[in-house]
């Protein structure tokens, strides 16, 4: 897109007139509604969940923008610009699922390991200070650039089992992801992309489906497997030193190191 459409986007997100009030109003009565079909899915899927957290908190955050977010805790967050691009209830659905999901794999949890791992490696380098430091912040997001597709990778496929369990099907989902906004409202930026990534991960899903009679039965059973070694995973870390819970973690999940 041009600079000036570009610009012309942003004026439209940041201006919000009674008509984009009810606009968003509209979203988070679909926000809502959906979440407590998803949220009971997810109790369905991963018990040990629960275990940590209390609920799932769906809310839509005027302030976000056009984004998404989730927190270790179980905060589910959904930028008030989303309603601009008018979601139909799948899209806003995967949405949901995708961030619930990425709590169900305690990526949060893993990232804040990750930060760790490297704060301990880089604090017994015999070096000055100034160098630990960016040792630390350039190993850090070495670390977190490696693991960040593979992480979207299983939440894209967790929140696909969510959505079957909810009674969609793969090709349904597939379907609304490509045409169930307003694509032309979308700006080109770093959402946009793993928007556009997720939805073809998940066309990709929807073209092998004729070629597994169960495949949505398989999805949802590994989904519920991963989850289950995962969370396993992270209960026996517990204690061990970061560098021991890096490992772990790295050989449950099954991560090249």
């Amino acid at each position: 897109k041009s600079a000036k459409r570009m610009a012309e986007i942003e004026a439209q997100i940041n201006a919000c007139d009674m008509a984009c009030q009810v606009q968003q109003r509209n979203f988070s009565d679909q926000a809502t509604r959906i979440g407590k079909t998803l949220e009971a899915a997810a109790r369905d899927m991963s018990l040990d969940t629960f275990e940590r957290i209390d609920r799932l908190a769906i809310e839509v955050d005027p302030d976000l923008g056009v984004a998404t977010a989730s927190s270790a805790g179980g905060r589910i967050a959904l930028g008030g610009g989303l309603a601009r691009l008018e979601p139909d209830d799948d899209v806003t659905a995967f949405l949901i699922a995708r961030e619930m999901a990425h709590v169900i794999a305690r990526h949060d949890e893993e990232d804040s390991g990750a930060r760790i791992l490297f704060s301990a490696v880089t604090a017994l380098l015999p070096v000055a200070m100034v160098f630990r430091l960016v040792a630390s912040a350039l190993g850090s997001g070495a670390m977190m650039g490696s693991w960040a597709g593979e992480q979207r990778r299983e939440a894209d496929e967790i929140a696909l089992a969510l959505l079957v369990r909810t009674g969609r099907t793969v090709q349904d989902v597939s379907g609304s992801l490509a045409k169930g906004l307003r694509m032309e409202r979308m700006a080109d930026d770093e959402w946009a992309v793993r928007y556009k990534e997720s939805a073809g991960r998940v066309a990709a899903a929807a073209e092998a489906v004729p070629k597994y009679a169960s495949f949505e039965d398989w999805l949802s059973r590994e989904s519920v497997i991963s989850i289950e070694r995962i969370s396993s995973c992270q209960r026996q870390a517990q204690g061990q030193t970061a560098v021991e819970v890096d490992e772990k973690r790295r050989d449950c999940i099954g991560r090249a190191g």
